[in-house]
């Protein structure tokens, strides 16, 4: 009997995942290894997931989280942390055409 791993493609769910399932995100892969309940500033309690994948510049083991239902998730260690920095070369390319129609993205 062969265990196939379960695979997502967007972080949309409505339990939480089960450790061990995998996403595929933007070309890297990461796994559920576990999840917890986070207190809201206005005291509200909801789920996170906890994720591990490795880092696109160096290859080490990371852990980010998120909620269960989220847009992005880190692409890089603590190290090698640069947010907004394409990792891909279709990235580096819809960064670079997003720049061109709308300028440099600005802090809120």
């Amino acid at each position: 009997m062969k265990i196939t791993q379960r695979v997502v493609h967007t972080i949309d769910f409505d339990v939480v995942p089960m450790p061990g399932i995998a996403l595929l995100h933007e070309g890297q892969r990461y796994v559920v290894t576990g999840s917890d309940l986070h207190r809201r500033k206005d005291g509200e309690l909801v789920p996170i997931i906890y994720w591990q994948s490795y880092c696109a510049e160096c290859g080490a083991p990371f852990e980010c989280w998120s909620g269960m239902r989220s847009g992005t998730l880190n692409r890089r260690c603590r190290l090698h942390h640069a947010p907004g920095k394409a990792v891909t070369a279709a990235g580096k390319k819809h960064a670079s055409n997003y720049l061109r129609k709308y300028g440099p993205r600005r802090k809120r």
